[in-house]
């Protein structure tokens, strides 16, 4: 499994009309971090990125969303709930860091009040029911040994 080409704009779109539908507003897609996920039969889904504000979110916050034939899945992540420490300045790069289960790592512009960061995220996607989670323990492994890259993340966590 591996991210080949960018992401189309009904997948955009639909990407765009689940974060409406979760009340998050100044969303926006980041379309050079969003791609076909593709197998050796060809694409099976698509994983998107971007960021905006949710409802009762602190400070602005980045998504990843996964849409697998006609259902989308949004997740927050760095921005919200126990990352809301930090506010998302959008994602910096995404990648499969491992194939079974399929991981995406994803890098975003982090800000805190002391610091501008590149702050790394582990999320798992389970392919049979299209659900994207969050890996508190591998993004807090990335974190602890300073992965600002989906190669340097492959190489903390392991590879697809």
């Amino acid at each position: 499994m591996k991210l080949a080409g960018q992401a189309d704009g009904t997948a955009v779109a639909a990407a765009l009309a689940e974060a409406r539908r979760q009340k998050m507003t100044d969303v926006e897609i980041s379309k050079t971090q969003s791609f076909r996920v593709v197998d050796g039969a060809g694409p099976v889904a698509t994983v998107l990125t971007g960021h905006g504000d949710m409802p009762a979110a602190i400070s602005a916050g980045c998504f990843i969303a996964i849409q697998q034939d006609d259902d989308v899945e949004l997740i927050p992540t760095l921005g919200y709930g126990s990352y809301e420490a930090e506010t998302c300045g959008g994602p910096l790069a995404v990648g499969i860091v491992s194939s079974a289960p399929v991981r995406f790592g994803i890098v975003f512009r982090g800000y805190s009040r002391e610091a501008k960061t590149s702050v790394p995220m582990v999320v798992e996607w389970n392919r049979s029911d299209n659900t994207l989670l969050i890996d508190d323990a591998l993004s807090t492994k990335a974190l602890d040994g300073g992965a600002t890259s989906i190669a340097a993340m492959r190489r903390l966590i392991g590879r697809p």
